[in-house]
């Protein structure tokens, strides 16, 4: 498979540690504030060869799971991670002890500085071989879900390929998709759980060799929170509990009626309409065509980034039986080029999955120019570029719906906000089982079953005893790879309603907003960089009953 970029990705450990700490060394003695700050960019530099690498290799798996090069090199990175997080460390050690600190926090802004504070605490020799069973565990989740298979219609197909039927026009098909789909977790079940209970513990091990009392602090360091708490998280919560789980509750019950089904199940969840979501016209060229129209007439910055996109190639659109499913967006080589990496399976979703990912894309576009690693993924706020440019670039769905162009955004939007009360169980979730590691596997899934009734009460399993049992959340993989990140995709979702309804009043101003929270990046935290845009925080009390007002009366002009 050809590659995006011409350099070769792997790295010699022994040689790129050496040169770091070279560098490093000579930082700490810089004898002006210009050495200091030209050291600080080629420390930074230096960081991106690995980074971009690392990421490459992890793309390049991610579209060819059967290739065992490619894995062996994937692999090789997971191994080499925590040898590079010591080096991180010792970054961070420095720069916060910098002479010149004042010049650097002029010029490269505090967050940095704070981030390094904030991270002191989360890397040590001592926990290098946990780290790596840690990526062991990941990486065996991501290859076991990558090469899912199933039996559908009498043939053997994998999940990317069952996708289509979830939510088919005809109940009886869609349920036996969705019974296809997970009598594969349950073939599989013993194995995640050990997966999962293997990661709860060594996440646990690695917190307890910190000093830390649960990984729960240690989680929140990882996704680069420095300005919000389990505290806010809570009040947030119960919040959704307050106001969000009744309104998805109203959206349930006119889905029933709408779609003619006397109690809605598990398999009803995502058929929203009796003739089903609009399909986009065209081919995927047609759409691409299209998504290069939206890009060019939305301002001369997203025309730049998206011809460079083309330009590039940098996506992949298309499934194949050895590819991941999933989306997300990253960056490579040398010039740090945004890649899109996406499944379409033509449905409508495929039009909210491009232009979610391009928001992330352009994004690192934007903010490449600070040339520090944690500026470029944002990990407090990167959803919100993404959900932001959801709501952006709805002026152009008529081109890709026509007549069915009302429909497309009224289930664009209410699916977002039916996701709301799911954020919320998957973050106590996560709190629950890092404050209590010691959970046996029956009352973590008892636990989930739990939340599940306290936030998704119209959740029917039609009397499925493996999803009864408190398994559905072995498909969301969040909790695997990436834990307390999953509920930033809510508080984005929030965050990006009021940039659309700001859109609506004043579309300029609304874009400036969004514009300059893109060149920041994550220069500013969570509630700095929303603050810049006129963004209220999710945090807030009553934050998220006027918003929901606001939708209820849209959807009751447009259905």
């Amino acid at each position: 498979m050809k590659r995006i970029h011409e350099k070769d990705v792997s790295i010699n450990m022994g040689k790129y540690e050496s040169t770091f700490n070279a560098l490093l060394q000579q930082f700490e003695h810089s004898k002006s504030p210009a050495q200091q700050g030209e050291l600080f960019q080629k420390l930074n530099d230096h960081r991106f060869i690995f980074e971009t690498a690392f990421n490459d290799a992890r793309l390049q798996h991610f579209r060819a799971m059967d290739n065992e090069c490619l894995m062996k090199e994937y692999h090789g990175f997971t191994v080499m991670e925590s040898r590079y997080l010591k080096l991180v460390g010792d970054y961070y050690k420095s720069i916060l002890g910098a002479t010149f600190r004042d010049y650097l926090e002029d010029r490269w802004g505090k967050q940095v500085f704070r981030l390094a504070e904030l991270k002191q605490g989360s890397f040590s020799p001592k926990i290098e071989l946990e780290l790596e069973k840690e990526n062991q565990l990941i990486m065996e989740y991501q290859t076991l879900i990558g090469k899912a298979e199933t039996n559908f219609l009498g043939q053997k197909i994998n999940l990317l390929e069952l996708t289509p039927y979830l939510n088919s026009s005809d109940r009886k098909t869609r349920k036996n998709a969705h019974e296809a789909k997970f009598q594969f977790y349950q073939k599989n079940e013993r194995r995640f759980d050990e997966i999962f209970d293997e990661l709860v513990r060594v996440r646990n091990t690695i917190a307890n060799k910190l000093g830390y009392p649960s990984f729960v602090e240690l989680g929140y360091q990882r996704m680069n929170r420095t300005c919000h708490t389990p505290n806010d998280l809570k009040k947030y919560r119960s919040q959704v509990e307050k106001f969000g789980v009744p309104f998805v509750s109203r959206l349930r019950n006119s889905q029933t009626c709408r779609i003619s089904v006397q109690k809605l199940k598990y398999y009803d969840e995502g058929y929203l309409f009796p003739d089903n979501s609009p399909s986009p016209i065209g081919t995927h060229q047609n759409r691409l065509d299209i998504f290069k129209t939206l890009f060019t007439e939305l301002s001369p910055e997203t025309k730049a980034f998206f011809e460079e996109i083309l330009r590039n190639d940098l996506f992949d659109i298309n499934q194949r039986p050895d590819k991941i499913g999933g989306n997300f967006a990253t960056y490579i080589g040398s010039s740090k080029l945004p890649f899109m990496f996406i499944n379409f399976h033509d449905i409508a979703d495929d039009i909210r999955v491009f232009t979610h990912e391009a928001g992330h894309a352009f994004q690192f576009y934007m903010s490449r120019h600070w040339n520090i690693p944690e500026y470029i993924i944002p990990y407090d706020s990167a959803e919100i570029f993404s959900f932001g440019m959801e709501r952006l670039a709805w002026p152009w769905m008529e081109l890709f719906f026509g007549e069915n162009t009302k429909q497309y955004q009224y289930s664009h939007l209410i699916t977002a906000f039916m996701y709301m009360p799911l954020a919320s169980a998957v973050d106590e979730f996560e709190h629950c089982i890092y404050e209590e590691p010691s959970l046996s596997i029956k009352e973590r899934k008892s636990k989930w079953r739990d939340l599940e009734h306290k936030y998704l009460p119209e959740r029917d399993y039609d009397g499925n005893e493996f999803l009864e049992s408190g398994t559905s959340f072995y498909q969301i993989s969040h909790l695997f790879t990436t834990p307390f990140y999953f509920m930033d995709y809510d508080l984005a979702h929030l965050c990006s309603v009021q940039l659309w309804k700001m859109h609506k009043e004043n579309p300029k101003e609304a874009w400036k907003g969004y514009l300059e929270m893109c060149r920041n990046g994550g220069k500013l935290p969570f509630k700095e960089l929303i603050d810049q845009a006129n963004i209220n925080s999710p945090f807030e009390e009553n934050s998220i009953h006027p918003i929901l007002k606001f939708v209820e009366e849209w959807i009751e002009q447009v259905v």
